[in-house]
Protein backbone atom coordinates (compact mmCIF):
# COMPACT_ATOMS: atom_id res chain seq x y z
CA UNK A 1 0.00 0.00 0.00
CA UNK A 2 0.73 3.44 -0.46
CA UNK A 3 0.53 6.42 1.63
CA UNK A 4 -1.45 9.75 -0.43
CA UNK A 5 -2.72 11.63 2.34
CA UNK A 6 -2.46 15.51 1.59
CA UNK A 7 -2.21 14.87 -1.87
CA UNK A 8 -4.98 14.92 -3.64
CA UNK A 9 -7.61 17.43 -3.42
CA UNK A 10 -10.62 16.11 -1.10
CA UNK A 11 -13.61 19.01 -2.50
CA UNK A 12 -12.32 18.24 -6.66
CA UNK A 13 -15.41 17.53 -9.06
CA UNK A 14 -15.13 14.44 -10.81
CA UNK A 15 -14.00 14.73 -14.37
CA UNK A 16 -16.77 14.95 -16.89
CA UNK A 17 -14.94 12.30 -19.31
CA UNK A 18 -12.83 12.86 -22.73
CA UNK A 19 -15.09 15.50 -25.01
CA UNK A 20 -13.93 15.80 -28.21
CA UNK A 21 -12.35 18.84 -29.80
CA UNK A 22 -14.36 20.78 -32.65
CA UNK A 23 -13.74 19.94 -35.55
CA UNK A 24 -11.26 23.10 -36.82
CA UNK A 25 -7.72 24.07 -37.80
CA UNK A 26 -5.04 23.51 -35.09
CA UNK A 27 -1.57 23.92 -34.74
CA UNK A 28 0.12 20.59 -33.13
CA UNK A 29 3.63 19.73 -31.67
CA UNK A 30 4.50 15.78 -31.46
CA UNK A 31 6.24 15.72 -28.11
CA UNK A 32 6.94 11.66 -27.95
CA UNK A 33 7.17 9.14 -30.15
CA UNK A 34 7.49 5.24 -30.25
CA UNK A 35 7.89 2.53 -33.31
CA UNK A 36 6.16 -0.74 -32.23
CA UNK A 37 4.79 -3.52 -33.69
CA UNK A 38 0.99 -3.32 -33.84
CA UNK A 39 -1.97 -4.59 -31.33
CA UNK A 40 -2.80 -7.49 -33.98
CA UNK A 41 0.83 -8.34 -34.40
CA UNK A 42 0.88 -7.57 -38.36
CA UNK A 43 2.79 -4.41 -38.88
CA UNK A 44 4.66 -2.17 -37.43
CA UNK A 45 2.86 1.48 -36.39
CA UNK A 46 4.57 4.99 -35.18
CA UNK A 47 2.55 6.21 -32.16
CA UNK A 48 3.03 9.78 -31.57
CA UNK A 49 1.44 11.94 -28.43
CA UNK A 50 0.94 15.45 -29.85
CA UNK A 51 -0.13 18.46 -27.98
CA UNK A 52 -2.01 21.70 -29.02
CA UNK A 53 -0.23 24.70 -29.36
CA UNK A 54 -1.91 27.96 -28.51
CA UNK A 55 -5.91 28.84 -28.16
CA UNK A 56 -8.35 27.44 -25.87
CA UNK A 57 -7.18 24.04 -26.12
CA UNK A 58 -3.49 24.94 -25.20
CA UNK A 59 -1.42 21.74 -24.32
CA UNK A 60 -4.22 19.00 -24.78
CA UNK A 61 -2.57 15.75 -25.79
CA UNK A 62 -3.89 14.36 -29.15
CA UNK A 63 -2.90 11.01 -30.35
CA UNK A 64 -1.50 10.05 -34.07
CA UNK A 65 -0.81 6.50 -35.07
CA UNK A 66 1.24 5.95 -38.58
CA UNK A 67 0.72 2.56 -39.88
CA UNK A 68 4.47 2.38 -41.71
CA UNK A 69 4.52 -1.57 -42.38
CA UNK A 70 1.44 -3.41 -42.61
CA UNK A 71 0.69 -6.89 -44.35
CA UNK A 72 -2.47 -4.85 -46.02
CA UNK A 73 -0.78 -3.00 -49.10
CA UNK A 74 -4.21 -0.34 -48.80
CA UNK A 75 -3.26 0.36 -44.66
CA UNK A 76 -0.17 0.85 -45.31
CA UNK A 77 -0.43 2.89 -48.23
CA UNK A 78 -2.53 5.38 -45.92
CA UNK A 79 -0.23 5.60 -43.17
CA UNK A 80 2.31 6.01 -45.56
CA UNK A 81 0.63 8.87 -46.92
CA UNK A 82 -0.28 10.33 -43.53
CA UNK A 83 3.15 10.30 -42.41
CA UNK A 84 4.43 11.82 -45.70
CA UNK A 85 1.99 14.86 -44.72
CA UNK A 86 3.25 14.83 -41.07
CA UNK A 87 6.78 15.21 -42.69
CA UNK A 88 5.93 17.78 -45.10
CA UNK A 89 4.11 20.06 -42.45
CA UNK A 90 7.13 19.63 -40.24
CA UNK A 91 9.41 20.52 -42.36
CA UNK A 92 11.59 17.19 -41.75
CA UNK A 93 11.53 15.77 -44.82
CA UNK A 94 13.84 12.54 -43.99
CA UNK A 95 14.04 11.59 -40.73
CA UNK A 96 16.03 8.81 -39.21
CA UNK A 97 14.82 9.20 -35.89
CA UNK A 98 11.11 10.26 -34.45
CA UNK A 99 12.52 12.49 -32.07
CA UNK A 100 13.77 14.75 -34.86
CA UNK A 101 9.72 15.59 -35.21
CA UNK A 102 9.45 16.29 -31.79
CA UNK A 103 8.53 19.90 -30.85
CA UNK A 104 8.19 21.49 -34.49
CA UNK A 105 4.87 22.81 -34.92
CA UNK A 106 2.77 22.41 -37.44
CA UNK A 107 -0.49 22.92 -38.43
CA UNK A 108 -3.46 20.44 -39.62
CA UNK A 109 -7.39 20.33 -40.05
CA UNK A 110 -9.17 18.02 -37.27
CA UNK A 111 -12.52 16.73 -37.58
CA UNK A 112 -14.85 14.45 -36.20
CA UNK A 113 -16.48 10.73 -37.23
CA UNK A 114 -18.06 8.06 -34.83
CA UNK A 115 -15.73 5.02 -34.24
CA UNK A 116 -17.43 1.52 -35.15
CA UNK A 117 -16.69 0.08 -32.40
CA UNK A 118 -18.77 1.95 -29.67
CA UNK A 119 -20.72 4.77 -31.23
CA UNK A 120 -18.25 7.54 -29.92
CA UNK A 121 -17.40 10.79 -31.69
CA UNK A 122 -13.11 10.81 -31.98
CA UNK A 123 -11.04 13.43 -33.72
CA UNK A 124 -9.35 12.65 -36.82
CA UNK A 125 -6.70 14.47 -39.19
CA UNK A 126 -8.55 15.24 -41.96
CA UNK A 127 -5.78 17.84 -43.70
CA UNK A 128 -2.22 18.51 -43.24
CA UNK A 129 -1.84 22.07 -43.63
CA UNK A 130 1.35 23.25 -45.02
CA UNK A 131 3.80 26.87 -45.12
CA UNK A 132 2.69 27.74 -48.36
CA UNK A 133 -0.88 27.69 -48.00
CA UNK A 134 -2.79 31.00 -46.39
CA UNK A 135 -2.98 31.18 -42.80
CA UNK A 136 -6.25 29.45 -41.15
CA UNK A 137 -8.95 31.24 -40.03
CA UNK A 138 -8.20 32.11 -36.01
CA UNK A 139 -10.50 28.40 -33.90
CA UNK A 140 -13.52 29.58 -32.08
CA UNK A 141 -15.96 26.89 -31.71
CA UNK A 142 -20.03 27.44 -32.47
CA UNK A 143 -19.03 30.55 -34.33
CA UNK A 144 -18.79 30.58 -38.16
CA UNK A 145 -16.22 32.99 -39.28
CA UNK A 146 -18.83 35.01 -40.97
CA UNK A 147 -20.40 36.03 -37.81
CA UNK A 148 -17.39 36.65 -35.75
CA UNK A 149 -16.10 38.94 -38.65
CA UNK A 150 -19.27 40.67 -37.86
CA UNK A 151 -19.22 41.64 -34.53
CA UNK A 152 -15.38 42.86 -34.52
Amino acid sequence: MASIGGSYNPDAEPSSGYQPLPAGEYALEIVESDYDVNARGNGMVLKCKAQIVGGAYDCRPFYINYNLEHEDDQTQEIGQRDFAGLRRATGVLSPSDTSELHFKTFRVKIGRKVRKSTGELENVIKQYLFGDEPDPEPHRPGVKAAEWRKAA
